[in-house]
């Protein structure tokens, strides 16, 4: 019995650095390797860069020069106006239609001064202005409202305290309270977006790191008709199985911890002021093997699907699907910013992912949640994976 189990684990360890040898001679297997570690970073780090010069540029702009305003009926509301002068807005001319320039896109905000609004102004009752914008644009191209929405709230606040003032009215009456608001947020968790988007690219690159071993390992030799040699050895079939799912996890993991190595590399010697992140060799390391449950369960998959296919373009085809199942989860991280919790940590990738935002905002996750969390991904990888040798255990294999 002992003498057998030397010979599993012999035969095992000979067909997996077989595997792992002869992929790591093939080109492809590099090419794909070095293009997801040099595009990981150039992607990132390229939208990041780009993202910061636009900031800068457009707010500088804004800051520097006066923003245009068209306005209907300015000659109402002399008082306004030049309010809006002292806040650096030119008021221009309105187009005839300004509904219709607004949604042209020609202007992003005009200001409609009715012909009641000097009588109640004089009456001190409240006055109408009407803002016409279109609220789908979003990110820098609502500065310009923003800014118009601000400075006539100030202005019209302005308006109620002088009011009040003149009728012996402390302004403060108008404000019972006061609202202080206070910041905890560190500057690694300020950069949601920049972190929402971590498991999602991280999650992919697990994927891509270990699809073409996964096909090339199955469908790859049975179209090459190398498969059946490979059975016919005095081997059991599940330890040929398995051998090949250690070879496609190695590749995987590799990538992904490459992956991750040259993130860190990049948000400490890039210069870009928007994301305040550094991810050393402790949050690599802790990424790195609270995922690995996951790297296991998802080459699981990649290998089992597969095994069904009966040639590697149909692999491919098949796989190119599958790889999107696993972000599936992910998305409730951009829509509902989800915590971690006994109640979502057992969901494979979600919890991954969960433990990747976190682990980049300098948080700390209780050892039980990463715990169920991996655990949860193991067993979901070891059913995968009776499924696949339960599969390879069948004639039908070689058809």
């Amino acid at each position: 019995m002992h003498t057998r189990k030397i010979s599993h684990l012999s035969s095992l360890w000979t067909i997996l650095r077989k595997e792992v040898v002869d992929n790591a001679r093939d080109r492809r297997t590099l090419t794909t390797m070095a293009v997801s570690i040099v595009i990981f970073p150039l992607l990132i780090f390229g939208l990041l860069w780009f993202l910061d010069k636009t900031v800068k540029e457009e707010t500088d702009l804004v800051n520097s020069e006066a923003l245009k305003l068209p306005v209907v009926g300015s000659e109402h509301a002399p008082n306004l106006m030049n309010w809006l002068g002292q806040n650096n807005i030119e008021v221009v001319d309105a187009p005839l239609d300004p509904e219709a320039s607004i949604a042209r896109g020609e202007h992003r905000v005009i200001l409609l001064i009715s012909r009641d609004y000097p009588e109640a102004f004089s009456k001190g009752t409240t006055a109408p202005l009407r803002l016409i914008h279109d609220s789908s644009i979003t990110g820098l191209e609502k500065i310009g409202f923003n800014t118009v929405q601000g400075a006539i709230r100030n202005y019209g606040s302005q308006i109620g305290s002088m009011r009040l003032l003149s009728r012996g009215i402390s302004p403060e009456v108008a404000s019972p309270i006061r609202i202080n608001i206070s910041d905890i947020a560190t500057p690694q968790a300020r950069s949601g977006q920049f972190l929402t988007m971590m498991p999602y690219l991280m999650i992919m690159f697990i994927m891509v790191g270990g699809m073409y071993l996964a096909v090339d390992t199955t469908a790859g030799e049975r179209e090459k008709g190398s498969l059946e040699p490979l059975l016919t050895q005095p081997v059991k079939r599940h330890i040929v199985l398995l051998a090949k799912l250690g070879a496609t996890v190695v590749f995987s993991a590799l990538t992904f911890l490459l992956v991750l190595t040259g993130l860190g590399l990049g948000l400490e010697y890039m210069p870009v002021d928007l994301i305040s992140i550094s991810v050393g060799a402790g949050k690599i390391a802790t990424i790195f093997v609270a995922c690995l449950p996951f790297v296991f369960a998802g080459c699981a998959l990649m290998v089992l699907v597969a095994s069904f296919t009966k040639s590697y373009k149909e692999a491919q085809s098949y796989l190119g699907m599958v790889m999107m199942v696993p972000t599936l989860p992910l998305m409730s991280l951009a829509f509902l910013s989800p915590e971690p919790a006994m109640s979502n940590m057992w969901v494979p990738a979600l919890s991954q992912g969960m433990i990747i935002i976190e682990t980049l905002k300098g948080e700390t996750i209780s050892f039980d949640l990463i715990a169920l969390s991996m655990i949860c991904s193991t067993v979901l990888a070891a059913a995968l994976a009776w499924v696949a040798v339960k599969l390879y255990q069948r004639e039908r294999i070689l058809g």
